[in-house]
């Protein structure tokens, strides 16, 4: 038996209109498209719901020398030969080697992989110079695999500085800014200070003439 407020709220079928009808109708009809249209994406793409992010797997490329438990000491030995020593006052080699390969290069230069994955990038290999005394004042160093010869010239000259100041260094180099750019067989290598001054200008430098004698020598 309908209650008070039913009885004074409900209206009889026939007092409804052809209109109030039809907009009823449409909403139901979307209503369970929607719910169609959601059951049809869950059923069939779980991407979206189980892909990792960026911060899952930002770390799954790195190799840390040192920092985790049980390193061998022979992955320390493994670094200096990647990195060597510059021999300069006050500067220890990278204690830590970051490594990525063309699937995952925009982890670390996100924005700008696009470019590299066009010129054949295989891999980038990761390190950071820094001073005993000022940790914050670092080089740090990316060391671009691009396949062949020709690609990393290729890549050395789309990002070559108008005003670059030339250097001797492998195939071709560059000084701008303090930061260092030379091409070396199918290794493009960057060389970029975070300190001021001319020392540690002059320290990019000479980073990057070992890097450049190193692989040279591989």
């Amino acid at each position: 038996m309908p209650t008070f407020f039913a009885r004074r709220y409900m209206r009889p079928l026939e007092a409804v209109g052809r209109a109030e009808k039809t907009v009823g109708v449409v909403i139901v009809l979307l209503a369970a498209a929607v719910i169609g249209i959601f059951a049809y994406q869950v059923a069939t793409n779980r991407d979206y719901l189980f892909e990792p992010g960026e911060q899952v797997y930002a770390d799954v490329p790195t190799t840390d020398v040192g920092s985790r438990p049980g390193a061998e000491p022979a992955a320390a030995d493994e670094t200096q030969n990647l990195f060597p020593d510059p021999e300069l006052d006050g500067w220890h080699v990278p204690r830590q080697v970051e490594r990525f390969n063309a699937d995952n290069l925009y982890v670390k230069i996100d924005g700008r992989a696009d470019a590299y994955l066009k010129f054949g990038v295989v891999g980038l290999t990761f390190g950071r110079y820094c001073r005993e005394d000022h940790p914050e004042r670092t080089l740090e160093v990316y060391w671009y695999d691009m396949g062949t010869p020709a690609n990393a010239l290729g890549m050395y000259r789309s990002e070559e500085a108008p005003d670059a100041t030339p250097v001797s260094l492998g195939q071709a180099g560059y000084q701008v800014g303090g930061a260092v750019f030379f091409c070396q067989g199918s290794s493009y290598v960057q060389v970029m200070p975070f300190g001021l001054g001319d020392a540690d200008a002059q320290a990019a430098l000479t980073v990057a003439e070992r890097l450049a004698e190193r692989i040279k020598q591989k």
